[in-house]
């Protein structure tokens, strides 16, 4: 978010249903990982990435995928504040149109606010942010939605980290926060928050928190320009809106395999040919929808699972024949993956 960045040319972003993830973003963690001597793209192979998605300007991840992927890179660098240090890899054109509002920005308030108004480009549908003046103070929060999967602690870690960056690059070094309020349950051992931050930082809070001094955020930028950034906020805005219309061939997929579990396999060709396309057309249009079609199948026989255990009270070793999975083992890994719960869990929340 820190320079100005190619605004245009993105593809058409249209994303599978439920929360998603803007693939530039998560290619900053995949380099990461890479000058940490750790393959980054076998990484996003093994959490369900497609790593051609990382060509499609514009394209998205689901939620899903991109925090199975946190949980692989901790795992893989033994490193809790791994977040702080995502944050250096972003490009001038890593938040598109985003970007460029930012560092055009009249202060770096503004560029504060701009980022809260159009965080759904980072990640959709899945956090709620808000800016508000509090006395002295400009006040920046973000929380989990309610009845949705919350990313990663690291993830959201990464983008205060980056909205700090930011705020240094257009101001100066200097500039920090006066408070961080993180929702992880403790401090890692060892911690660089406070280090990073340069201020005290509160653990186990019910939503994230980054607090300026407005006498330090408010002060004017020397190079703002009012009408780049007004270009800015329309493809940004543009952008979002065609993220929430996206998603119509994913839609007919996962309705099309719905309608095939437990009848037969539900394959490429015998999803494609009741589409009255090819199987490599379909893979190509969900591709162009930031999703794949494995990733669809197992979306199906996820909210199957979920009506199989609420309606008939069915356990997993059923559940796993009648929806394809190679055993019950593998239903569980699978539901565990893309409900953030066990099946047990989820069967005991039904009851």
């Amino acid at each position: 978010m820190t320079t100005p960045g190619h605004a245009k040319g993105m593809a058409e972003p249209a994303t599978p249903v439920g929360p998603t993830v803007l693939a530039a973003w998560t290619s900053t963690l995949v380099r990461a990982l890479d000058d940490r001597g750790i393959d980054g793209l076998a990484l996003a192979q093994a959490a369900g990435i497609d790593p051609s998605v990382f060509d499609v300007s514009g394209a998205r991840i689901p939620l899903t995928c991109t925090t199975e992927l946190w949980r692989l890179a901790i795992e893989a660098t033994g490193d809790p504040c791994l977040g702080l240090d995502v944050s250096e890899y972003v490009r001038p054109n890593t938040f598109h149109a985003l970007s460029l509002g930012v560092a055009v920005s009249a202060s770096v308030q503004e560029a504060l606010d701009r980022m809260v108004r159009f965080s759904m480009i980072v990640l959709n549908t899945s956090m709620e942010s808000a800016g508000s003046r509090q006395g002295s103070r400009f006040v920046y929060t973000s929380k989990p939605l309610r009845g949705v999967v919350a990313p990663a602690h690291e993830a959201v870690e990464a983008i205060m980290a980056c909205t700090v960056r930011a705020a240094r690059f257009l101001g100066d070094h200097s500039v920090s926060p006066c408070e961080v309020r993180l929702m992880r349950p403790e401090a890692p051992s060892p911690s660089r928050f406070e280090s990073f931050f340069r201020c005290p930082v509160r653990y186990g809070s019910d939503h994230y928190r980054t607090t300026f001094e407005a006498a330090v955020v408010s002060r004017p930028l020397g190079s703002p320009s009012a009408d780049l950034a007004r270009t800015a906020d329309r493809l940004s805005a543009e952008y979002i809106e065609r993220v929430r219309k996206a998603g119509a061939v994913a839609n007919q997929v996962r309705e099309t395999v719905d309608g095939l579990l437990g009848i037969e396999e539900p394959t490429p060709s015998a999803v494609a040919s009741r589409l009255a396309m090819s199987p490599r057309t379909l893979q190509r249009k969900l591709q162009l929808e930031s999703t794949t079609f494995r990733d669809v199948v197992a979306e199906a026989r996820i909210s199957r699972a979920k009506q199989l255990m609420a309606a008939d009270h069915l356990g997993a070793d059923v559940i796993a024949r009648r929806l394809g999975f190679s055993d019950a083992a593998a239903f569980r890994r699978a539901f565990k993956r893309r409900t953030g719960m066990t099946a047990g869990e989820f069967a005991a929340h039904r009851r």
